[in-house]
């Protein structure tokens, strides 16, 4: 009535549901058996994995199977890898996720099946398959997703370049992807879908590779949540650290916007600005260490120091002695960051 959450169950009552005639609340009990499960209770996996294999219902069969990855239940990986052949996609679609995080990709017989993924008739599947493929780090994992960036689903190619950017080598804040995978991304600049052009654009962007620019640029212009949130926010700080002119109309409307919403990501936007020596952004921030809550004042020690705001030091530095202030620990990251800052 009040939309309050149900409380969690208890093994026994977990357990009880798990048999319920209703298969919603078969599955809904599935949840917190995962929960027992993940604290090592053998009869919540042994429930678990009875739903997986015998019930009858595939809402539940898929419930059972995220269930196990969500436990880390590693010794059902075997049931796992059995129920990617259940007769039902959404059944095999989480059975993928369940391989991929309880498998440690050894046996011959999981890279078999998940090659065989790579190319199933269903986008759900190939899109799974191309996770765990990385996750496992199987050894054809980096071919898959360079073909993958070609799918011709627009979900496939997307997580095909966020794989490969979080498979690529770092360097400091940076990533060196190969040769291949640079090629992958520049080919994907191009493409109908904004979100897959966005991915490529952030991949070559944290690899400092400015040839996506103006896709970065599009992206911060872009509001209403049609991009990935991950992909979404990287623009704007990478709009900031590659002090992309072009981007600061839309940095200023996302920093100042009335009325804005979480996704406009404003306080990164207004770094951005900062970092570009917009002196409304730097002011905006440096009047947040003064806010009327320490979880905002917190906000900006942590913006000021990644703008560089060198007129915040002595600020922060003064609050430091007093932790209701703000985060210790975000204060002395933004006094070291403001203080490499000021001798480089």
């Amino acid at each position: 009535m009040f939309g309050l959450e149900p409380l969690p169950r208890s093994l026994e009552a977990a357990l009880r549901d798990a048999k319920h005639e209703k298969e919603r609340v078969r599955a809904s009990a599935l949840a917190d058996l995962s929960r027992h499960a993940a604290a090592s209770d053998a009869r919540a996996v042994d429930a678990i994995l009875e739903a997986l294999r015998g019930d009858a219902s595939p809402e539940v069969r898929a419930a059972a199977a995220l269930a196990l990855a969500d436990a880390g239940a590693k010794q059902a990986a075997g049931a796992a890898l059995q129920a990617t052949s259940d007769a039902d996609q959404r059944v095999r679609q989480m059975a993928f996720v369940a391989l991929g995080e309880l498998s440690d990709g050894t046996d011959a017989r999981v890279a078999s099946v998940v090659r065989e993924a790579l190319s199933d008739a269903s986008a759900a599947i190939r899109y799974q398959a191309m996770i765990a493929a990385s996750a496992l780090s199987l050894p054809f994992a980096e071919t898959a997703l360079l073909e993958g960036t070609r799918d011709p689903d627009e979900e496939v190619r997307h997580v095909s370049l966020r794989l490969l950017e979080e498979r690529s080598a770092t360097d400091g804040p940076r990533i060196r992807p190969s040769s291949e995978v640079l090629d992958a991304a520049l080919e994907r600049l191009t493409d109908l879908a904004l979100r897959v052009r966005v991915a490529a654009a952030v991949l070559l962007g944290h690899a400092a590779d400015r040839r996506g620019v103006k896709v970065l640029v599009e992206a911060v212009e872009t509001l209403g949540g049609a991009l990935d949130p991950q992909d979404e926010q990287a623009a704007i700080v990478l709009a900031g650290e590659l002090a992309l002119r072009g981007a600061v109309p839309g940095l200023a409307r996302r920093a100042f916007r009335p009325f804005g919403r979480a996704r406009d990501f404003a306080y990164d936007a207004r770094i951005a600005l900062a970092r570009m020596g917009d002196a409304r952004a730097a002011s905006a921030i440096v009047r947040g260490l003064s806010a009327f809550t320490r979880d905002a004042r917190t906000l900006a020690v942590v913006a000021a120091g990644r703008a560089h705001l060198g007129e915040a030091l002595p600020l922060i530095e003064a609050m430091q002695s007093d932790e209701r202030r703000a985060d210790p620990r975000a204060m002395r990251d933004a006094i070291a960051a403001l203080r490499g800052s000021r001798t480089t």
